[in-house]
């Protein structure tokens, strides 16, 4: 008899259970399908020998979607090039004329990698883009032509973001600031505050980490969508979508900082 009351209970307390159990799987499966919406992913079934892709839009995913305060100072200058021509990022120097700009952008952000302000400019140039270049970034001639802006003023904006910043950062930093300094210089405006300006490249970071390796072992340079998807997804095989290139490979660039130093 002793048992009644105790089965009374539990026939009074299985229903309520059964609500519990069933709220928690609803919560888990839309809270699964908030994340892969979020990165806005897609796993095709994966056979033998078959990458399993992620595919992640930087115009619209939450991922890069960080605003700084407004009041906050800016710290982080994260830049990239596009040119006329397409180069080996590891020849341009003293030995290789770097190709024409035709797109500078960047982001400046505060110390904790929140985005303070997001500029591109299309520069209009003489010389057409090749076919290869187009190819690369997307920008056609007639793209350029239609809608380019005249190299000087763009610079000159370029420099005073330089004046305010504390860190220049890229995506292999050595590469992008030599091709600035050659316009600089032949512009005639000065190139010391950006050669001044202490540097970070998550390129270097990248190599550091050892995900990408040759078959002896040795550490290799990753791209930047490979250290994208290494550091947010644990996945190097990452299809980036974007509209604009020279966007794309900044809000990359400034995602990578975020997960390395900040």
């Amino acid at each position: 008899m002793r048992l009644a009351p105790l089965l009374l209970l539990l026939l009074l307390l299985l229903p309520l259970a059964l609500v519990l159990v069933q709220l928690l799987l609803r919560w888990g499966l839309q809270r699964r399908a908030d994340l892969l919406r979020s990165a806005h992913s897609y796993r095709p079934p994966r056979g033998r020998g078959t990458p399993v892709l992620v595919e992640v839009d930087v115009d619209s995913s939450p991922l890069f979607d960080c605003k700084a305060s407004p009041e906050a100072p800016p710290h982080y200058l994260v830049f990239d090039t596009e040119t006329l021509d397409v180069l080996h990022e590891e020849g341009v120097g003293e030995d290789l004329e770097p190709s024409p700009l035709i797109l500078l952008s960047w982001q400046v952000l505060d110390a904790m990698g929140a985005c303070l302000l997001e500029e591109t400019h299309l520069i209009r140039r003489t010389a057409p883009i090749t076919e290869e270049a187009t190819c690369l970034h997307g920008i056609s001639t007639e793209e350029m032509e239609r809608e380019g802006e005249e190299l000087r003023p763009v610079l000159h904006r370029f420099l005073q973001v330089v004046g305010e910043a504390k860190i220049l950062v890229a995506h292999n930093v050595r590469f992008h600031r030599t091709l600035v300094l050659s316009e600089l210089s032949a512009v005639g405006l000065p190139t010391e505050p950006l050669e001044s300006l202490p540097t970070l490249c998550t390129m270097e970071r990248g190599r550091v980490l050892g995900f990408k390796r040759r078959d002896t072992g040795e550490a290799l340079y990753p791209k930047l969508s490979e250290l994208f998807g290494y550091l947010y997804l644990h996945e190097p095989e990452v299809s980036i979508r974007f509209r604009q290139k020279g966007l794309r490979d900044v809000r990359l660039c400034a995602a990578c900082l975020r997960q390395l130093v900040i």
